[in-house]
C-alpha cells in the first residue's frame, strides 16, 4: 500500500483542528489524542509532525468542552456557575474568533493546488496538482494559534470548578507571564471575566443590593438570620472569593460598606442614604470608572463610600437613637455610678431581700425601685432611659435567699442592640452583681458602725455591768468595734479601686476611643474593650476565678460579723435594760425607806450575764477575726499571682502600711484556703 496522499492528511489535520474526526485522523478518547489510523501507511517524519499539528485539535477541543459546545455539562447559571464564567466563556469566544477566521483561510487555500502560486516557468515544471497548503506550511500557520489555544487550555484547567473571585484570581496567576503576548491575551480574558464581579461591588457599595445566587461575591450572606442580628452574623467575609484585584482590608472595607447601608435601611429604617449614591458613582466616573485596569477607581469608590455612608450611620446612632446617652446610662444604672440610687433602694430593698427567693415578686421589687428613684437625683433622669431599667430575679434553688438572685437590668432594643448584644448585656449583669455585692458588704459595715459607733459603745460599756463578766463584754465591744474598723478599711480601699481605678479609667478610655471611632465596627470594639477590661480587671475573668472566691468568702466573713456584732449590740443593750430596772426598783425602795439591795441580789448585776453566752460570744468573735485574718492574708498573695492584670496600685492601697506584709504570711497559707 502507497503512502497516503498530503493533501488528504491536510484535510483531517484542518478537521482535527475544529474538534471533528477525519478519515485517517480521529480522537482516541482512551489515549486522549488524535491517533493516525493503524492502516495507514505514512512516513516518520509526517507522523511526528502530523502529532505536533493536532496538539492544536486537542487544546481546541479542551476550551470548546469548556464552553459547553460539544454537548457536555454547560457553565450556565442554571448550573450554579454565574456570572464570571458566562463572561470568561463570551471572552474565550472573542478570542476564538480570530481563531475561526484563520482555519476558513486555511480550508480554502487547501482546496487552491500549487499551480495557482506558481510563474509559468515553475508551471511548466509542475509534474502533479499538488496543493499549497503542505503539511510543513501548516505547521508554521498554526504555531501562534497553538501558543494561545495553549494559554487558553491552561486558562480552562486553572479555572475548573471554580468561580466569581476564586476563577478570576487563578487567572491572574496565569497572567504573571514572562511573555507578553501572553500576559496581554489573559489580562485581557480577566479584565472581561472581572466586569460582573466589579458590577456586583458597585451595587453593593452603593445601594447594598446583593444579588448573588451563585455564591461567587466575596461577600456571603445567610438570609436565615433576622435582621436584628444583621451586623455580627447575616453578612459574612468569604476569603476564598477574594478577587485579585484587591487587598483584604479593601474587601473588607466593601463588606462593611454594604452592611452599613443595609444597616440603615433595615434596622435603622433610615432611607436618606439614597441621596448620597450619585455623589459616590460620580466620584468614580471622574476616576475613570469601575475596571479591572483601573484601580483608582475601586479606591475612590471605597474612600468615598467609607466617609459618607460611616458618618451617616454615626448620625443616626447618636443623633436619633442616643447612644452616648445609653451608654451613660448603662453607666449610671448597672456600674453604679448613680451613687444615691443604689443607696436608696439599698435602705429600702434590703428586708425583703433577706427573705427566701421564692417568696420574692418581681412586681414588688419594681415598685420598690421606683420609690428609690422618686427619693434620689434619677428622678430627673428622662423616662426613656428610666423605662429601661427594670428589675429582675435569677433562677434560684429553694434554699437561696433574695440576694443571691437579685439584679437590675437595662433593656434595650434595635438596632442598639447590634452594640449591647445578649453576650455584653450578660457582662454588664456579671459586673453589676459584682459591685451590688459590694454595696451590700459596705452598707452592712455602715449599719454596724451606725449601731455600734464609738459614743454607742462607750455608754454600753460604762452603763452595763462590772465584774469579770462584765469586763469580757466590755473587751468585746471594743474588739468589735476594731474589727469593723479593719474590715471597713479594707471595703473602703478595695471599692475605691473598682470604681475609680477601674471603672472610671476604662470609662474614660471608653468615651474618647468612641468619639474617634469613625465607624459602626469600631464603636462595637471599643465598646467589647472597655466591658473585657472592667471585668478582667474587676478580677471576674476565667483567669481570676481562684482570687474572686477568696474576695466573696471574705465578704461572707464580714456578712458573719455583722450578725455578731448585732447580737453582741442586742446582748449588752439586754443587759443595760436589766441594770436600768434595777436601779429604778432600788430607787423605789429606797423611796419607800427599804433596803435598796434584798439578801440574795449583786449589787454589781454580775447576775444579768449568762456567763456561757458571753464566753462563746468572745470564741466566736475570736474565730471570726482569725477567719477574716487568713482570708486577707490569702487574698494579698493570690493578688500578686493574677500576671494579667495590673494589682499592683490595690495591693499598696489595701497594705499601705505593711502591716500584712509584716506579718510574713506564707504560701501554706494560701493552700488553706483552696
Amino acid at each position: 500500500m502507497g503512502e497516503c496522499d498530503e493533501r488528504e492528511l491536510v484535510r483531517d489535520v484542518l478537521f482535527a483542528c475544529q474538534g471533528i474526526d477525519g478519515e485517517f485522523i480521529k480522537f482516541s478518547v482512551a489515549e486522549q489524542s488524535y491517533v493516525i489510523a493503524p492502516n495507514v501507511n505514512i512516513s516518520v517524519g509526517r507522523r511526528n509532525l502530523i502529532k505536533c499539528l493536532t496538539e492544536v485539535g486537542w487544546l481546541f477541543k479542551k476550551v470548546k468542552k469548556a464552553l459547553g459546545d460539544d454537548g457536555a455539562a454547560g457553565v450556565s447559571m442554571e448550573n450554579g456557575e454565574g456570572s464570571t464564567r458566562q463572561a470568561f466563556r463570551a471572552a474565550l469566544q472573542r478570542e476564538l474568533a480570530d481563531y475561526y477566521k484563520l482555519i476558513a483561510v486555511l480550508e480554502a487555500q487547501a482546496q487552491v493546488p500549487i499551480v495557482a502560486y506558481l510563474s509559468d516557468q515553475q508551471h511548466k515544471a509542475a509534474t502533479n496538482g499538488d496543493s499549497y497548503l503542505t503539511l510543513r506550511r501548516l505547521f508554521v500557520w498554526l504555531a501562534e494559534p497553538l501558543k494561545t489555544l495553549r494559554t487558553l487550555a491552561v486558562m480552562v484547567d486553572a479555572t475548573y470548578n471554580k468561580r466569581g473571585g476564586a476563577a478570576l484570581s487563578a487567572m491572574y496567576k496565569i497572567s504573571r507571564h514572562g511573555d507578553p503576548a501572553s500576559t496581554a491575551l489573559v489580562r485581557r480574558i480577566l479584565s472581561a471575566s472581572a466586569a460582573p464581579l466589579l458590577g456586583m461591588i458597585q451595587r453593593w457599595t452603593v445601594s447594598g443590593e446583593l444579588e448573588d445566587p451563585c455564591r461567587e461575591f466575596f461577600v456571603a450572606v445567610d438570609y436565615s438570620i433576622h435582621d436584628n442580628d444583621l451586623w455580627r452574623r447575616k453578612y459574612t467575609f468569604d476569603e476564598d472569593m477574594l478577587p485579585p484585584f484587591m487587598t483584604r482590608e479593601q474587601a473588607q472595607s466593601v463588606l462593611r460598606l454594604g452592611k452599613s447601608i443595609n444597616f440603615l435601611r433595615r434596622c435603622c429604617d433610615d432611607a436618606t442614604w439614597s441621596v448620597e449614591r450619585a455623589d459616590i458613582l460620580n466620584a468614580v466616573e471622574k476616576a475613570g470608572g469601575l475596571q479591572f485596569e483601573n484601580p483608582e477607581g475601586l479606591e475612590v469608590l471605597i474612600a468615598e463610600g467609607k466617609a459618607r455612608v460611616d458618618t451617616a450611620v454615626r448620625r443616626v446612632l447618636f443623633d436619633r437613637y442616643k447612644l452616648g446617652e445609653h451608654c451613660k446610662a448603662l453607666k449610671r444604672y448597672l456600674l453604679l455610678g448613680q451613687g444615691d440610687l443604689h443607696e436608696c433602694l439599698m435602705d429600702l430593698i434590703g428586708p425583703s431581700l433577706n427573705q427566701p427567693a421564692n417568696t420574692l415578686s418581681a412586681f414588688k421589687l419594681a415598685g420598690t425601685l421606683e420609690q428609690a428613684v422618686r427619693s434620689s437625683s434619677a428622678q430627673t433622669d428622662s423616662s426613656e432611659f428610666l423605662d429601661r431599667l427594670r428589675v429582675r430575679l435569677m433562677a434560684h434553688l429553694n434554699e437561696e435567699v433574695g440576694w443571691d438572685v437579685f439584679t437590675l437590668e437595662y433593656t434595650l432594643t434595635p438596632p442598639l442592640t447590634t452594640i449591647f448584644t445578649e453576650h455584653a448585656m450578660s457582662k454588664y449583669l456579671r459586673v453589676f452583681n459584682f459591685l451590688w455585692r459590694l454595696k451590700r458588704v459596705e452598707h452592712a459595715l455602715c449599719s454596724t458602725w451606725q449601731t455600734m459607733k464609738p459614743t454607742v459603745t462607750h455608754v454600753l460599756s460604762r452603763d452595763a455591768v462590772n465584774g469579770a463578766t462584765g469586763g469580757i463584754l466590755a473587751d468585746m465591744l471594743r474588739r468589735c468595734h476594731s474589727l469593723r474598723g479593719e474590715m471597713h478599711n479594707f471595703m473602703s480601699n478595695f471599692q475605691y479601686y473598682v470604681m475609680f481605678e477601674i471603672l472610671e479609667t476604662s470609662w474614660a478610655e471608653f468615651e474618647q476611643a468612641m468619639e474617634e471611632s469613625k465607624d459602626l465596627d469600631a464603636i462595637i470594639a471599643s465598646h467589647d474593650v472597655f466591658l473585657d477590661t472592667v471585668v478582667q480587671k474587676a478580677l471576674l475573668g476565667s483567669k481570676s476565678q481562684l482570687v474572686l472566691q477568696t474576695l466573696y468568702s471574705l465578704f461572707e466573713v464580714m456578712m458573719s460579723f455583722r450578725e455578731f456584732a448585732d447580737e453582741l449590740y442586742d446582748l449588752a443593750t439586754e443587759v443595760v435594760a436589766k441594770k436600768a430596772a434595777a436601779r429604778a426598783r432600788i430607787a423605789e425602795r429606797e423611796k419607800n425607806q427599804q433596803w435598796g439591795t434584798m439578801v440574795g441580789e449583786d449589787s454589781t448585776a454580775e447576775d444579768f450575764l449568762d456567763k456561757d453566752a458571753v464566753h462563746d460570744m468572745k470564741r466566736r468573735l475570736s474565730d471570726l477575726a482569725a477567719l477574716y485574718s487568713r482570708q486577707v492574708d490569702g487574698f494579698l498573695n493570690l493578688l500578686p499571682l493574677q500576671t494579667h492584670v495590673d494589682v499592683q496600685f490595690l495591693l499598696f492601697r489595701l497594705d499601705f502600711s505593711e502591716y500584712y506584709a509584716s506579718k510574713g504570711v506564707g504560701p501554706g497559707d494560701v493552700a488553706m484556703l483552696t
